[in-house]
């Protein structure tokens, strides 16, 4: 008989005010976390049909899913991770495996918690996903970006810095931000602003997420006449060694209109 082993994947973060432990963890939660686990393993349906029993337990130590399962199956789940750790992305994997990773990924940055991967193996954990961390799913579904947004500004603040701008192109959107960033200069709740962002964009529908600020940019929509004539003046040089304005044109234009 095969010796036993088990992976633990703990959740740390907090629920509110409180600390997360086993008792905070919703069953649903439990349900994905155990889905997740066995297809990260054993993505195939054959595979499924065919793996070997795996128990489930959840401990204190924030909250610490622990699955009992033959020793194979730890260092096939410790040499993903590690190298997952090593490359710094999950890219190399199958899409199910990818899209797991993905999935936790988001969880970390939405939640604000830490997810670190570990075995009965190792003293050291393989892997940790954190709000950080950029463990997405690289299978171009988008692209990392720089762009300039419009919209009415809302809801600044939160235990994560950011606020909601309101734009026309894609709705509201959620911007990541540092405190200073947020305090400094003039009140901006409910003005319209452009803001300068980073962040990736969907290919699929274009819309942009995991946002950064980099900037605001002051917002005038109004006609700047000092603009306009500054922008005359620095054209008209260029005109200074034309004599006959029209019969320049029409050379240019290909002959005369006589």
């Amino acid at each position: 008989m095969e010796e036993k082993g088990y992976i633990a994947i703990t959740v740390s973060g907090k629920i509110g005010d409180e600390p997360i432990k086993p008792q905070s963890v919703d069953i649903a939660e439990i349900k994905e976390m155990i889905n997740d686990v066995e297809t990260f393993l054993y993505p195939g349906r054959a595979e499924k049909n065919e793996r070997p029993h795996i128990a489930y337990g959840l401990e204190e130590g924030s909250a610490r899913h622990l699955f009992y399962l033959p020793i194979s199956a730890v260092l096939l789940f410790n040499g993903l991770t590690t190298e997952i750790a090593n490359r710094g992305t999950a890219g190399f994997l199958d899409y199910k495996r990818a899209e797991i990773i993905a999935r936790f990924q988001q969880k970390a940055k939405e939640k604000n918690l830490e997810i670190s991967f570990g075995s009965s193996q190792s003293d050291t954990k393989t892997l940790t996903i954190t709000k950080d961390t950029g463990y997405y799913n690289a299978a171009a579904n988008y692209i990392n970006t720089e762009m300039v947004l419009y919209g009415k500004i809302n809801n600044e603040g939160g235990n994560n810095p950011n606020f909601h701008i309101l734009t026309k192109e894609y709705g509201t959107l959620v911007i990541g931000a540092t405190k200073k960033q947020l305090i400094e200069g003039e009140k901006r709740l409910y003005k319209v602003y452009g803001i300068r962002v980073s962040g990736k964009q969907n290919l699929a529908d274009g819309k942009p997420f995991d946002l950064k600020l980099i900037d605001y940019i002051d917002y005038e929509p109004a006609f700047n006449r000092h603009e306009l004539d500054l922008l005359i003046s620095r054209a008209a040089g260029n005109w200074e060694g034309v004599n006959d304005v029209d019969a320049w044109l029409a050379e240019i234009r290909g002959g005369s209109n006589g």
